[in-house]
């Protein structure tokens, strides 16, 4: 029976290996047994295998309960730590990807390295781009982004499919289809591995929503979004979007980014390691058009205009409310309170995106603090709020009170949100509140459904303004007890 919760995954793969593709084993031995066999090529082997580089990296960093010096961040370093001789020696542990997984979970894992690989050849790219010293350790951290996902496709491959078809039949993001079908996304469950498995920083840092502000770390998340969007549509609204965020960062033009990008998928195409995948670039056009992006006409609606939007579960938020109350009596610290708060406004509102932005000490900036809802979404991840007296955010942060914007009062209250903001979120609803804790501001707590489709509704409303009261006061009375 299939794992259910994030820590039974932990426990059910902790000793299990990644399978590795019968040619890369081949090819890699043959290599090995030569005296000199240049560097390079024992790393190119490797690196067109992402189970294998997973593997690699696992073993490299496995302390032991020991500290080690230096993390093994890259191929290359993992390489020249273990030699060829035990380099051919793990090789041989390994299962064999078409001799131990049935055709159902073989296809998905070949379409999940499939796209790991196209991933890391774009955020290698941009990160050459940004001269950075030692882009081989982000081709990595890169291809290890899709753990999770390897992981289901290896184990549970139906559960992964049924993710990948809801979000395509109902068109709704693919975090949410995750936390619908699965209970939680495959980006936390990488993050779980990573960590269980004693992964680089580099590799635990992509894979969290807070450091999109990381230029480093938010080209890798925008490189697995492309290599995922590119399956679906090279010229839908979501490409179109990271292109204009990767031309911003990298002060390089639109077309210039989407051209490198159809020809790194050309050559990834052309070099195809995995036989029997859809290639990314089947989906583009066979000859030069004249048209741009927008121009061409879509394969699929529009993004984030879902079909689906969560509602209110008032069992989960009494549940939220009773432990709320036994984090007091136990005596929690604060940050235990805001998770269980999130949590509550996540599953028991139905709020997709949940984040507590925290004033800062001079109060001129509201900035991300945690998150929820969130993994997959590196440009809404780079959530900060500059404060002006007269803006949205700057009123509200006056005395304790909350907004909830929406169909019904979007003309008179919209112009007051921040215009760099509202590109940000990508949504023209939500609601906010500001917390107080003893007559003084702390932060806001915000939260929205993610699509204008899913607007916020007047019941959701009022179930956010009391669970954000009963957090304050959980806080409040928390410090008293101590």
């Amino acid at each position: 029976m299939p794992a259910t919760t994030i820590t039974d995954w932990i426990t059910h793969v902790k000793d299990k290996p990644i399978p590795v593709l019968s040619r890369t084993l081949d090819i890699l031995q043959q290599k090995c047994k030569l005296d000199n066999a240049p560097l390079n090529d024992i790393v190119d082997i490797v690196e067109q295998d992402p189970g294998l580089t997973a593997q690699l990296l696992r073993h490299c960093n496995h302390s032991d309960g020991h500290r080690l010096q230096k993390e093994i961040i890259s191929v290359q370093q993992a390489i020249m730590l273990v030699g060829m001789n035990q380099l051919s020696n793990i090789a041989k542990t390994l299962p064999r990807l078409e001799k131990t997984l049935s055709e159902t979970a073989q296809n998905q894992v070949l379409r999940t390295f499939c796209r790991a690989t196209h991933a890391g050849f774009q955020a290698v790219y941009w990160a050459k781009l940004r001269r950075d010293m030692t882009p081989d350790e982000v081709f990595a951290a890169t291809q290890l982004h899709f753990l999770g996902e390897m992981i289901l496709a290896i184990h549970a491959p139906e559960q992964l499919l049924a993710a990948f078809k809801l979000r395509r039949e109902k068109n709704i993001s693919s975090e949410e289809a995750q936390y619908i079908t699965l209970g939680f996304t495959l980006d936390q469950l990488s993050l779980a591995i990573a960590e269980a498995w004693q992964l680089p920083l580099l590799v635990r840092e992509a894979l969290q929503s807070e450091n999109a502000s990381n230029p480093r770390g938010f080209g890798i998340m925008m490189a697995v979004q492309l290599s995922r969007s590119a399956t679906i549509d090279w010229y839908s609204e979501k490409m179109t979007g990271i292109y204009e965020h990767m031309s911003e960062l990298l002060n390089t033009s639109i077309n210039d980014i989407s051209r490198q990008s159809h020809k790194l998928a050309i050559e990834i195409a052309q070099n195809n390691q995995f036989e029997g995948v859809l290639q990314a670039a089947t989906l583009l056009p066979r000859v030069q058009s004249k048209e741009t992006p927008s121009q061409v006409k879509q394969t699929i609606s529009k993004d984030y205009q879902a079909d689906i939007c969560l509602m209110p579960q008032v069992s989960i938020l009494r549940a939220t409310m009773e432990k709320l109350r036994d984090a007091v009596k136990t005596r929690q610290d604060e940050s235990n309170l805001l998770n269980i708060c999130l949590q509550g406004l996540h599953d028991g509102i139905g709020l997709n995106r949940v984040v507590f932005a925290k004033l800062d000490s001079k109060h001129h900036q509201l900035s991300a603090s945690v998150s929820i809802g969130t993994d997959n979404d590196p440009v809404f991840n780079q959530f900060s709020i500059a404060l002006q007296e007269k803006d949205l955010f700057g009123m509200l942060l006056k005395k304790s009170q909350a907004i909830c914007i929406n169909d019904s009062n979007r003309n008179k209250f919209w112009a007051l949100v921040p215009e760099k903001f509202q590109k940000i979120i990508g949504t023209n609803s939500f609601v906010a509140m500001s917390i107080f804790l003893n007559n003084i501001p702390v932060g806001i707590m915000y939260a929205d459904r993610h699509t204008s489709s899913c607007q916020v509704d007047e019941s959701s409303y009022q179930y956010f303004k009391k669970l954000c009261r009963s957090y304050s006061d959980a806080v409040v009375k928390t410090a008293q007890v101590h």
